[in-house]
């Protein structure tokens, strides 16, 4: 009997035991993903000569709670496919698509290459995420602290002065069934003398897309449609930054969930679920 792609029936066994956290997949039933992108900065205070791991460290803590609250984790980095028994939280659940591609990106630079292909702006999928999680300040179904969580996921070190970047790439196939979800992820530095530019955003996303196109000429798997993002940063002389992409995979928080929750937009989840987000 081959794996059907169900939304009711995997959402319904990907329920984490607690309330107000989700926690990263116990490897059995169901799970959710959802990506987060963040790059956080350290000043140079407690590096020396022989190391610069302590500030290298608060960098990538920064990371981590800059936007969405993925902070106090155990991260376990894993593989990047999202299978039939996985679904993307902003895609699958809690959809939103308010954000249109982003300005660096046309049909014209797209070419003819994801013809038939959707092109999706993936900000949407960090919105919904952010969403779901909150922020250090203000959180909504954080994840467990101190919990184990696998995370399709890179991250990368440099000191300043330079600009990092971090993007990620969906994948999603045609049949869900007998396919996975692809998940690319990159993390560098934009070392070009106009810095952050829109050619230079427009250079990695493109990258980042036609990956995906080779790896479905690898698999024979057809995609109809790919989700981008990309968010860089300038990183000061005496700084140090941390570019992290990273996709949880993780069981949802009860009070998170809703019996329609595929039919529901981000909008009408928060609306029924605000009155758990926690200052």
């Amino acid at each position: 009997m081959e794996p059907l792609f169900l939304k009711d029936k995997i959402l319904s066994s990907s329920l984490s035991p607690y309330d107000n956290h989700c926690i990263g997949y116990p490897y059995e039933n169901g799970y959710i993903t959802a990506p987060v992108l963040s790059i956080g900065i350290s000043r140079e205070t407690f590096s020396h000569v022989g190391s610069k791991v302590l500030d290298s460290i608060i960098a990538y803590d920064r990371a981590e709670i800059n936007g969405t609250f993925i902070g106090q984790i155990n991260m376990i980095i894993v593989s990047s496919f999202i299978g039939s028994r996985g679904l993307i939280w902003g895609y699958d659940l809690a959809r939103t698509d308010e954000i249109e591609l982003p300005q660096y990106l046309s049909p014209k630079s797209l070419g003819k290459d994801f013809d038939g292909i959707t092109i999706r702006n993936g900000e949407n999928l960090r919105k919904a995420s952010l969403a779901l999680f909150g922020t250090r300040d203000e959180k909504h179904f954080p994840l467990l602290p101190g919990s184990h969580v696998p995370c399709a996921g890179r991250f990368q070190f440099a000191p300043g002065p330079t600009a990092l970047y971090t993007t990620l790439a969906i994948g999603i196939p045609e049949d869900r069934s007998k396919y996975a979800c692809l998940l690319m992820e990159d993390v560098g530095q934009i070392l070009s003398l106009e810095g952050i530019s829109t050619s230079a955003r427009q250079k990695i996303s493109l990258n980042s897309l036609h990956s995906v196109l080779e790896i479905s000429k690898n698999q024979n798997v057809k995609f109809k449609e790919i989700f981008i993002d990309l968010i860089a940063e300038e990183i000061k002389a005496g700084d140090i930054g941390c570019a992290l992409v990273a996709m949880p995979y993780f069981h949802l928080a009860k009070n998170a969930y809703a019996e329609n929750l595929p039919n529901l937009n981000l909008k009408e989840w928060v609306s029924l679920k605000a009155k758990y987000f926690k200052a």
